[in-house]
């Protein structure tokens, strides 16, 4: 803007007036105002039909159109252009409920100077400039706070459609199962003279109980953990034996909080629970695929009143935040947080490990509930 002239719609159908208005921006650096002066508001929407302006000086009393009417008219046919409307000596109160319908500034006629014409124009354009980038801010900040909603929940519905199959697969799969290999033991002590047909039977059998011990016991482990049943304690101990093979895992858990749930004073809330499990889960399953960490430290504890701490520390190579892409597993442990009304945050740098910390409360959440049936979904 410094380099180019500043191109100003003058619409005012007083020739005086607009006189006054070409010489007090005479007086301004050469170059600096390029004036097109315009008398009717049909000549006014007709320019900005087919061309473009930096701002707009309106007389709101107009042959064909006249009070607040005229800069409703001009702003929707314009709506980035800035706009300084003028006024009357009785009018002032006028120019106050310009600004409230949308005009930058406005100017009393016949108390105007170079100056003060020059800088009102200017101070429009920059106010005008400042008002967009606040709604594009505002804008973005709404679709951010919409797409984490959405994956919110998508989160709860998939985690409904977890603990579902879990459920059908240990009430219904692995019953059946159950029972067919108790029927396969009893037809085995009926056919043990036919010793080839008892290896058949006994082979079965044991591919029936490592499917059913082990396999399936693992798929419906992963998806809906059912030591969380049993607390928070039972279900982090866990933890050692799922990925102990693979990390020196460190459990260490608050002795406070171990006391105050074996004595169930303090209850943490189903959902929070669930938070809880997902988010280490994800931590630990990342620090597998990608820290190569020598050790880690899952700890779990209530730093004030109401609200639960889990931090899962690792030694491993780390990354740079605020370089590297946000990873989905990232988001995934974000969205868990936010479904309960709590904070996840990762903090992390090149060589120096990587620290997941997640504060979340332990009264009932009143955002998503993640393991409550039939809730959560607006």
């Amino acid at each position: 803007m410094a380099s180019e002239s500043i191109k100003v719609l003058l619409v005012e159908d007083n020739l005086g007036d607009a006189r006054l208005i070409y010489r007090a921006l005479e007086e301004a650096p050469a170059g600096q105002f390029q004036i097109i002066h315009v008398r009717r508001l049909s000549e006014a929407l007709e320019y900005l039909w087919e061309k473009l302006c930096n701002v707009i000086l309106l007389d709101l009393g107009l042959p064909d159109s006249h009070g607040l009417d005229t800069l409703v008219l001009v702003r929707a046919q314009a709506p980035g252009a800035p706009i300084v409307v003028l006024t009357g000596f009785q009018d002032e109160a006028q120019g106050d409920q310009a600004l409230e319908e949308g005009a930058q500034d406005y100017l009393v006629k016949g108390q105007v100077d170079s100056k003060l014409v020059a800088r009102s124009l200017r101070y429009a354009i920059a106010r005008k400039a400042a008002e967009e980038a606040l709604i594009r801010q505002g804008v973005a900040h709404a679709k951010a706070g919409e797409l984490q909603r959405s994956r919110q929940r998508l989160l709860v519905v998939h985690e409904r459609v977890r603990r579902d199959i879990a459920t059908q697969l240990r009430d219904s799969l692995q019953e059946k199962l159950l029972n067919l290999k108790g029927q396969l033991q009893m037809l085995s002590g009926d056919i043990s003279s036919d010793a080839e047909t008892a290896r058949v039977v006994n082979e079965v059998i044991d591919g029936l109980d490592q499917l059913t011990r082990l396999q399936l016991s693992t798929l419906i482990r992963k998806l809906h953990p059912l030591t969380l049943s049993h607390g928070l304690v039972p279900t982090f101990q866990s933890f050692s034996d799922r990925f102990g093979a693979d990390l020196f895992l460190q459990i260490d858990l608050d002795e406070e909080f171990v006391r105050e749930e074996m004595a169930g004073s303090n209850p943490v809330p189903e959902p929070v629970k669930l938070a809880v499990y997902r988010i280490t889960e994800e931590a630990l399953t990342n620090v597998v695929k990608h820290a190569t960490a020598g050790r880690v430290t899952v700890r779990l504890d209530l730093p004030r009143e109401g609200w639960l701490r889990l931090r899962v520390r690792d030694d491993g190579k780390g990354f740079d935040t605020e370089s590297s892409p946000r990873g989905l597993g990232l988001a995934t442990m974000q969205d868990y947080a936010g479904a309960v009304d709590g904070e996840c945050e990762v903090h992390s740098a090149p060589g120096g490990g990587t620290e997941v910390t997640v504060v979340l409360p332990l009264s009932q959440p009143g955002a998503m509930l993640l393991s409550a049936p039939g809730k959560g979904i607006n």
